[in-house]
């Protein structure tokens, strides 16, 4: 069959050829191929529409399907497990590390000795540390020193005062290794002037004396010692003389010895008076030597509250300057912070209740890669508002710093001394409000179910994918976990899974941590 209509074929084509010129042998192989083209484009577009049948055929979907893919997913149990740990209730909170005081370098306005006080000297510059003896400025040639001491400079200290101001001064110097003795505690004697000027001395500097006359004063009570030990010695030499017994009588002699008697003695009225005035120099003598004595006691160096600033710890630190050499000095010229450096913090209302002195803290920062235990030092009290007629504003009291709007002053002081270079600074503060005896059976709080009988309960769930509900007692509750122990009867154990929640997701079981 194929080769007879290969051969008509050829015959057909022949008789084409035969009947016609080149020209038309061209039209007819031309018309062929034209033929297969559209045969190929025929057969293509036949793939394509059996293809888009097939996946419209797989889009489209039964009523029924469509109802099913709508509805929600099986939802998924959330578990989590029961852990035996230690509960802490923390909070944590900012706070700012400051010195626990706040020193003003006021000198005042000076003697007046050079017109007006004058900064001649500055040696200390803001964040500079101070010592305790260093000098801070110099006013008018005047230094100002920096001592330990609680008690604020108030008066001039000199000779003869007494007071804990002056015990004050006695246990600076001492810490200083100047001896105050033999001085008594509390009171300026010879022993403390002595150690005074040594320590201005030490210094490069001269105290003031604290009597500006007293020099001559000196000198005149010298004079009236030297006077009346003079005069003493002559009326008791005159004494001595008036007593002596005469010679033995001798020839010749007869009308001296009826003049002194027979005793040989001179008239007993003048001998009485001599020993008088004797008796009156002495006195005189021992009351110029007394008044010496306490010229000399009120002499000594003086040391005023000008020239002195009491701090309660050291190093302490610079935190302004507000003059500069040359300039006039009016009000304070620095200001220091002294003392331990602690972390102030403000918490609000609600959150006081959580926290006690003697607390436990902890302070971290970002110079300490470790934390610093510390420990709460004070919660500033709530006090009524004005007028209530309750608090101590009645009584003109001032209230509480730590009372305003912006929460209570708590102030943290940490086992050890701070860095000074976090004065100033941010650090978070993590107290541990709460804390259960020892490791207990936790779960966490979602997991808790009250019912309206006010019992609460657990759902466990059980190897079989049951769940059983299980009664507990909870307990303390803190950072999202709740202390259970089972009711009576009931079974719960470390390790078993509670549920926690349900979420729509789907996916099966669900787990937390």
């Amino acid at each position: 069959m194929d080769e007879s209509c290969s051969e008509e074929g050829r015959t057909a084509a022949d008789d084409v050829v035969e009947g016609a010129g080149p020209g038309a042998s061209r039209t007819t192989a031309s018309a062929l191929a034209g033929r297969r083209r559209w045969v190929l484009a025929i057969a293509a577009a036949a793939v394509v529409v059996s293809a888009s049948g097939v996946v419209a055929a797989a889009r489209i979907t039964s009523p029924a399907e469509a109802a099913a893919a709508a509805s929600a997913p099986p939802p998924s149990i959330l578990s989590a497990p029961v852990e035996r740990r230690v509960l802490e209730d923390t909070l944590i909170m900012r706070g700012t590390v400051a010195a626990t005081q706040m020193v003003e370098v006021d000198p005042g306005e000076g003697d007046g000795s050079a017109g007006r006080s004058v900064v001649t000297g500055l040696d200390k510059r803001v964040g500079d540390g101070v010592r305790a003896g260093e000098v801070l400025v110099e006013i008018s040639g005047r230094p100002v020193f920096a001592l330990g001491g609680r008690i604020p400079a108030y008066r001039d200290l000199k000779p003869g005062v007494r007071g804990k101001d002056v015990g004050q001064l006695q246990r600076a110097l001492q810490a200083l290794g100047h001896s105050t003795a033999p001085d008594r505690p509390d009171v300026f004697g010879s022993g403390t002037g002595r150690a005074l000027t040594g320590f201005y001395a030490q210094r490069g500097h001269e105290p003031r004396a604290a009597r500006p006359d007293g020099k001559a004063a000196l000198a005149a009570a010298r004079k009236a010692v030297t006077e009346a030990q003079r005069l003493a010695q002559d009326t008791a030499a005159a004494v001595s003389r008036a007593g002596r017994p005469a010679p033995p009588p001798s020839a010749g002699a007869g009308e001296d010895a009826d003049a002194r008697g027979p005793s040989g003695h001179t008239d007993d009225e003048a001998l009485a008076e001599l020993e008088t005035a004797a008796g009156r120099a002495a006195r005189d003598l021992t009351e110029a030597r007394a008044a010496l004595a306490e010229e000399e006691r009120r002499q000594g160096p003086l040391l005023p509250a000008s020239e002195v600033v009491y701090a309660t710890g050291f190093p302490a630190l610079v935190e302004s300057v507000s003059v500069e050499v040359g300039s006039a000095v009016s009000g304070s010229v620095m200001t220091l912070s002294s003392g331990e450096l602690v972390v102030e913090a403000r918490v609000p209302e609600s959150q006081v209740g959580l926290l006690k002195v003697g607390q436990e803290a902890r302070i971290d920062s970002e110079l300490d890669r470790k934390p610093l235990p510390a420990v709460i030092s004070f919660v500033s009290a709530v006090l009524p508002r004005a007028g209530t007629g309750t608090g101590p504003e009645e009584d003109g009291e001032a209230p509480d710093e730590g009372a305003g709007a912006q929460g209570r002053l708590v102030r943290v002081e940490a086992d050890r001394p701070l860095d000074i270079a976090l004065s100033g600074r941010e650090v978070r503060v993590t107290v541990a409000a709460a804390q259960s005896e020892g490791p207990v059976l936790a779960v966490p709080v979602t997991a808790l179910v009250s019912a309206p009988d006010g019992s609460s309960a657990l759902s466990v769930l059980r190897a079989d994918g049951k769940q059983d509900r299980v009664e507990v007692r909870p307990g303390m509750e803190a950072d999202g976990y709740v202390e259970v122990a089972p009711a009576e009867g009931g079974g719960l154990a470390e390790g078993d899974r509670v549920v926690v929640g349900i979420t729509p997701a789907g996916g099966g079981e669900g787990e937390t941590r």
